[in-house]
């Protein structure tokens, strides 16, 4: 399936030494696939049927299929994400979750990537049982806005460390073995749920985010519980309490407060 193809590709990497590193900061940012080309395809096609984003940030990446328009297919149509770096010229990504396909994870993965102000693109070949030798090529235009960001504390990549929504706790009960990821790449928000130790997903969702320094507004780009796209365009905002690596959030219309950590850069 050509989603399973678009953002894990290529290669398992052998376990190398490898010659020079390069700052993993230098990807920082969100980008939205705008032409692909797969396999056999001699000609680009535009990604004009489904948005396909994939966000970076300090060495952890996000990648998601959304506001698909395609016959028989929900709004939102999966998420993965895992951590990546930049070595001998390569951007290497490893695998923390994968809606599509749980067998993904932990997997590595390697492409050839060019990365500019304006936008992002990986090349590469993937070979499985099922795709032999099967070329890569993507290229994703940064996603700007002329709004500048009021306060840029929450910059960065996140663990929560405490979770509470009504009766429900993280670690308890359908949260036992969550991990829960938050990723702020101005102008995007992108968080994730998933399984660690069963290496299953649970959910994702993103937003467009704007933040003063107490308060977060996001507005939603898409969310998966449920998939049926309802929440797109709307917008929520949450008091937000920031200090030494630490933020708490409350608030959203709902009982909610989510305490989380700030991950350390890669």
């Amino acid at each position: 399936m050509m989603k399973q193809l678009s953002i894990l590709l290529t290669t398992l990497l052998p376990l190398l030494a490898f010659e020079s590193d390069e700052p993993v900061s230098k990807l920082n940012g969100a980008f939205r696939q705008t032409k692909n080309k797969y396999g056999s395809m001699t000609n680009w096609k535009a990604r004009d049927s489904v948005t396909v984003i994939k966000v970076f940030r300090d060495g952890y990446w996000f990648g998601a299929y959304y506001n698909d328009k395609r016959k028989g297919r929900p709004p939102f149509d999966g998420a993965c994400g895992g951590t990546y770096e930049l070595k001998n010229g390569k951007y290497i990504e490893k695998v923390s979750f994968y809606s599509w396909d749980s067998t993904a994870v932990g997997n590595v993965f390697s492409l050839d990537y060019k990365v500019s102000d304006r936008q992002y693109e990986q090349y590469g070949v993937m070979n499985s049982d099922k795709y032999k030798n099967y070329p890569i090529n993507e290229v994703s235009e940064r996603i700007t806005t002329t709004e500048p960001l009021k306060n840029r504390g929450l910059e960065g990549t996140w663990f929560m460390k405490e979770g509470q929504w009504g009766a429900d706790r993280l670690g308890e009960g359908k949260y036992k073995n969550i991990q829960v990821v938050k990723i702020f790449a101005y102008p995007m928000v992108v968080y994730a749920y998933y399984n660690p130790v069963t290496k299953q997903f649970n959910g994702a969702g993103g937003a467009m985010y704007q933040f003063d320094g107490t308060t977060l507004t996001e507005t939603n780009e898409f969310w998966s519980w449920p998939t049926d796209g309802k929440r797109e365009g709307k917008a929520v905002t949450f008091d937000v309490s920031l200090e030494q690596g630490r933020y708490v959030q409350q608030g959203g219309g709902v009982q909610l407060r989510e305490v989380f950590m700030k991950a350390p850069a890669k």
